[in-house]
């Protein structure tokens, strides 16, 4: 299996390199180059596209949002893991609003605990610390169920099984396999399922499934 190439973006140096030092003891993971401003983050990832950059939200100049907003609107496939100190809502939800596959808090961060990360985010997974993920579901249970069930029944035959299959647990991978289509026709139709529901992670579409119990089931 090919090592995922990782950039860091983060400002505090000391930070940054102990982070670096966790990920170099790891031969699944090669780390890049590492960046301590949105604007050379931005301007250095999209050159190199790694596969995934571990994004500080605190940075000078653009922020941590708003360099993973920039990736995104300009194409970019490297995916965005937030790693930060701010564990409130307004940073959590611009973040996944931005395109960040992930959220994770510095106070937790472990060796085993970004590797796995890592791998959740390659295998088409959105990681977040557990009251992150909480947080997220929390929001959705607070909504209509009623507006999930119709933004549900907007979506097309393939998206609502591909949803099903995420939401028996499969990896955007494995959901390729079963389905005999391409990593990339997945992600295609993951992106357009977040578009119809109004969502930002696949954590979140699966939540909006889990409150409309009334929608009939997924097609199989």
């Amino acid at each position: 299996m090919n090592r995922l190439r990782i950039a860091l973006v983060e400002d505090n140096r000391q930070f940054l390199e102990e982070v670096r030092a966790l990920l170099d003891e790891t031969p699944l993971v090669e780390v890049g180059e590492s960046y301590t401003s949105g604007e050379a983050a931005l301007t250095g990832i999209v050159h190199t596209c790694p596969d995934i950059a571990l994004v500080d939200l605190g940075l000078p100049g653009l922020s941590g949002t708003e360099v993973v907003r920039g990736l995104a609107e300009c194409g970019c496939p490297t995916r965005c893991i937030v790693l930060t100190a701010y564990d409130d809502d307004a940073h959590l939800f611009a973040a996944l609003q931005a395109g960040a596959v992930g959220y994770l808090l510095k106070d937790e961060a472990s060796l085993p605990g970004l590797v796995r990360a890592l791998m959740d985010v390659r295998d088409g997974g959105a990681p977040m610390s557990l009251g992150i993920a909480r947080r997220v579901l929390d929001s959705f249970h607070r909504r209509s169920p009623r507006m999930q069930e119709t933004r549900l029944a907007e979506l097309t035959a393939r998206e609502r099984e591909i949803l099903e299959y995420r939401v028996q647990g499969f990896s955007t991978k494995k959901v390729a396999e079963a389905l005999h289509i391409s990593y990339e026709t997945v992600r295609r139709h993951q992106k357009t399922i977040y578009e119809k529901l109004h969502v930002h992670s696949m954590i979140e579409a699966i939540a909006t499934v889990k409150i409309a119990p009334e929608l009939p089931p997924l097609a199989r």
